[in-house]
This record gives structure tokens, sequence and C-alpha cells, in this order.
């Protein structure tokens, strides 16, 4: 009964803690707020694309604490028409009424969410739901973000390979591109797996391309593809919150377009290793890896990465952590560090007082022992603090950047750059140390699963 009432009071402080910063900030739901007002612009016939219908209704009152804009301010939904249609009936409701279902609904998607990684064998309900306190709670929840409806994709995808459900497979895969840049990475691996998975997840994204013609038509998706994700791409490519390989390149002083290039490349070749891994050997025996694996190199590099995207290669990390070969201490590091993310740790600094207790708590399932625990909660305390020091020391580098591109004042993308230009720059070189153990945790997870995918034997499940 301790472990239980732990893991929900450690769950609940972080989205205390978390949405208590964001409320100061006045950005509460703010996500949800743009994709709310997309599902409303369209249900009044307009453009969910243009600047103009969203920000008639992003500035409409709200009660505190939740989000409204300020004059010149818009936040996009870059959204595919399918998940706009996702909010449709949140948008028949008051702006207020809708923000409470939707946190609902994110706590009930999180929670079913651990309950079906647990079934797979990823980790206990407690550890992947600890594990992932910071990364989806803290970062998803205050603002309304969708990475918790896909996490539910992914869970429930990779609960139905283990136990041969194709058509609950298929409706994970469709939840799962929620997020399309990780649902897509799911959706090759079940087309990988075989037909008794690929006909029926081929007929859920089929479904999703109709519902988003009907609800915005061939020339509402073609901008999607054509205007809306490019000037996306090009607002946040100098955001510190990016972890892409385009912005690491563009930080280093490569052009936008070459970077946001690279990026793409990147993004596609592990694409392709995604479909490799699910035909592998690996895959056969335990075909619910496949779709846990599919996240973790759907974040590696690519042209556009958060937080809360890379939060849902946490499962596998957690199974590799608990069921997978030496090195055992390398494994449960990356698990760690992509359940600790050092740069919104220090963001909101009262997260700091959970970081050595997520560490605890991860390295004593992985190990079985609480000796590792408390030594991974000191090795956590000590990790922090000194790229805590250096960061101090060196500064942030923090400044005003105008866009990367001049982008049209029809989009609120252009808006959208210039409030990532005023608030989200920052260009010290301590900004790489605060990211990398995110960085070398996604490195490790994708090397573990390949090393287990070219083993000759796969261990049994």
């Amino acid at each position: 009964m301790i472990r239980p009432v732990a893991a929900i009071l450690l769950v609940a402080a972080a989205f205390g803690i978390s949405g208590a910063n964001v409320a100061r900030g006045r950005y509460a739901m703010g996500d949800f707020k743009a994709f709310y007002c997309s599902a409303r612009v369209v249900l009044q016939h307009g453009d969910p694309y243009a600047a103009a219908p969203m920000a008639r209704c992003e500035k409409q009152p709200a009660a505190s604490p939740l989000y409204v804009t300020q004059p010149g301010e818009v936040v996009p939904a870059p959204l595919p028409g399918y998940a706009i249609a996702l909010f449709v009936p949140f948008a028949l409701m008051p702006f207020d009424i809708a923000a409470v279902v939707w946190i609902v609904v994110l706590a009930a998607a999180f929670s079913l969410a651990a309950f079906l990684f647990a079934k797979t064998g990823a980790a206990d309900a407690w550890a992947i739901a600890v594990a992932l306190a910071l990364p989806i709670v803290a970062v998803c929840f205050p603002v309304g973000e969708l990475p918790p409806i896909a996490l539910l994709g992914i869970g429930l995808a990779a609960w139905s390979a283990r136990y041969g459900r194709p058509w609950t497979l298929a409706a994970g895969v469709a939840l799962s591109l929620l997020e399309p840049q990780i649902g897509a990475a799911v959706l090759l691996a079940a087309v990988a797996l075989g037909r008794r998975f690929a006909i029926p997840a081929i007929a859920a994204a089929s479904i999703l391309g109709l519902i988003s013609l009907a609800l915005l038509g061939v020339s509402g998706n073609v901008a999607y593809f054509r205007v809306v994700l490019p000037a996306h791409l090009l607002s946040e490519l100098p955001s510190v919150l990016q972890y892409s390989l385009s912005w690491m390149l563009y930080r280093v002083g490569v052009t936008a377009g070459a970077a946001i290039f690279a990026g793409r490349v990147c993004w596609m070749v592990m694409l392709g290793i995604t479909i490799w891994y699910a035909r592998s050997a690996a895959a056969r025996v335990r075909p619910e890896t496949a779709f846990l694996a599919a996240p973790v190199f759907a974040v590696v590099g690519g042209p556009f990465l958060h937080l809360d995207q890379i939060a849902l290669a946490v499962p596998a990390a957690a199974w590799l952590a608990t069921n997978a070969s030496r090195p055992l201490w390398l494994r449960t590091a990356a698990l760690v560090a992509l359940a600790v993310p050092a740069l919104y740790v220090f963001s909101i600094i009262r997260l700091f007082a959970l970081a050595p207790l997520v560490g605890a708590w991860l390295a004593a399932v992985s190990y079985g022992s609480a000796i590792a625990g408390i030594r991974a909660a000191l090795v956590t305390i000590v990790v922090l603090s000194l790229i805590g020091c250096v960061a101090i020391l060196t500064g942030t580098g923090s400044m005003h950047m105008p866009p990367v591109q001049t982008l049209p004042a029809t989009l609120p993308q252009a808006a959208w750059a210039q409030y990532i230009g005023k608030h989200f720059i920052m260009t010290s070189w301590s900004i790489w140390l605060v990211k990398a153990p995110i960085w070398l945790a996604i490195v490790a997870t994708a090397a573990g699963l390949v090393s287990l995918a070219r083993a000759p034997e796969p261990a049994a499940a």
C-alpha cells in the first residue's frame, strides 16, 4: 500500500509544482486553448491555420489562471485535421469547462497507459508513473498538451501486440498519430510486423485521413503540409526548448534550410531503423517491443523535438532497465536521465526536490535493491548540482532574437516566432551541457534496442 500512495503523491507533487509555476506565468492550459480554438474556428467555417480567427478566439476571457492571449500574441495549433477533430466536442463547451474535462481526459489516459505498459512487461505501473511524472505530468498537464494521449496509444499498441489483438492495436496506432512524428514510426512498426497487424493499422490511418479530408478539405490538408509545418519548424528552430538535430546544427552555424533538411533526413533514416527493428528476431519473439522501440528511434535527431515527445521513449528505457542484460548501470542511467530532464528541473527549481526521489525509485526497481536507489539519488543530486553550477557560472546567454525567417503575418507562426525570440533564446555553451543527459540517454536507449535486435537468440519474454 505504501508504494501506490508514494507514487501518487510524487506524481501529484510534480503536477502541483509545475502547475503553480505555469499559472504564475499566465499560461495555464495555453496549448489546449490553441487546440480548442482551432476546432472552434473550424465549427465557424474558418481556417484553423490562419492568424486572425485564432487570435479572436484566444483573446476571449477565461477564468483565472487559464490562459488569455495578450495583444500581439497568437498561439498556433499546428495539428493535422484529424487531431483538430478530436477537439470539436470540447469546442462545443465553454472554454473553462472544456479545460477541466481535458485535464480529466489526460489523467485517465496517463493512468491507463501506465497500466498497459505494466501489462507488457515494461515495468510495474507505479514505476512507469514515477518515470513519467516530470516529463509527462509536469510538462504536459498544466498546458494541456497531447503526448499523454499518444502515450496511451503506444501502450495500447504494445499491449495489443503482446496479446495478439490487432483491432485494439489499430486504435493504439490512431491515438499515437496525435503526435504525428512519433505515430508515423508506430504505424510503420505495425506494418513491418506483418499482415495481421498491418491491415488494421493501415485501416486506422486511412480513417484518420478521411476525417482530415472531411474536416478541412483537400486545400486545407495541402496547406497543412506545404505551409503550416514548414512555418512551424522555422518558428521553433532557435528555441532553447528544442532538442532536435536541426537545433544543434543551427546553433553551430548551419543555415536554417540546411539544418531543417538534415533533421528531416535523420528522421526518415530512423523510420527505416524502426522498420528494421520490427522485422528483427527480437520483435518476432516479443512484438510489443517494436512499439516500445518506435518512439525511441523517432526521437533520435529529427527536425523538431520537444521534451514531451522525448518522454514517449521512457517506457522503452524502463523496459531495457528491467528486462534486458548488462550493462545495467548504463540502462538505468539512461532511464533516470530521461525521467529527470535537467532543463525543465532548472526552469522550475522546486522540482529539484523530486529529482532524487525519481532517481532512487527507478534504480531500486531496476536493481531490485534499496541500496541502489540510495546511490542513484546521490548521483542524481551530484550530477544536477554540477550542471547547475556550471550553468550559473557561465550564464544562460538569454537574449532577444529576431525570427529566423520572416513569415507571412497571416500565419499564427509569425507571432509565435516573435514570442520564441523574446522568451526562449539562450546562447550560452552551457545549454549544451544541460541538454546532454537527455541526448546521451536517447542514444544509449536506441543503441540498447539495436543491440537487442542484433542478438542471435533473443531471450524469452
